[in-house]
């Protein structure tokens, strides 16, 4: 006998342009149904694009904090080389030699007699960046230590002559001339 559309065409009910709309139609649904198989519900496609979303969010987020770190760092490094470089002591090279730690090794720096008396009254600081060393005065170095400690190697307290109230010497001074 035929299908219903063969019984119905023969009939003069229908025509084979109105057969062929039909069956575009069933086959559009028939694959609309397969598609969504996956996810039935909508809310859970949705949930599932949210989730991404908070995702790709957070991952730029640590991206662009990691990117600014680094820019940052950039900054400090630059600032801190403008300061050694502009305030960096040139006449300090002597007969006399100065000794300092710097990564657990002792390091030598010949230096004249002033240079010498200022770096152990912490009027003077010896900074490092990127291999080389630098004497600069107390108040730049100060500024650096500000930007980050790391960049100071030594820089001694300027000593402060203030008396001890209680000391029963206080009133006796000691002389330089004294030899032993």
């Amino acid at each position: 006998m035929g299908s219903l559309q063969d019984q119905l065409l023969k009939a003069g009910l229908t025509t084979e342009h109105n057969m062929k709309v039909a069956k575009s139609e069933k086959r559009k649904q028939n694959k609309k149904k397969k598609k969504k198989g996956a996810t039935s519900n909508p809310t859970d496609l949705q949930k599932h694009i949210e989730q991404t979303k908070a995702e790709q969010a957070k991952k730029a987020a640590e991206v662009n904090a990691q990117k600014q770190a680094e820019l940052k760092e950039k900054e400090q490094v630059a600032r801190v080389k403008q300061i050694l470089e502009h305030h960096n002591q040139d006449e300090i090279s002597g007969d006399v030699t100065f000794n300092f730690t710097f990564e657990s090794k002792i390091k030598e720096l010949e230096v004249n007699e002033i240079t010498h008396k200022q770096l152990v009254k912490g009027l003077l600081a010896i900074c490092y960046l990127e291999g080389k060393f630098y004497v600069l005065p107390d108040e730049p170095a100060r500024k650096i230590a500000e930007v980050d400690e790391k960049y100071i190697v030594l820089h001694a307290e300027p000593e402060k002559d203030q008396k001890d109230e209680d000391d029963p010497y206080a009133d006796f001074e000691i002389p330089d001339d004294i030899m032993w």
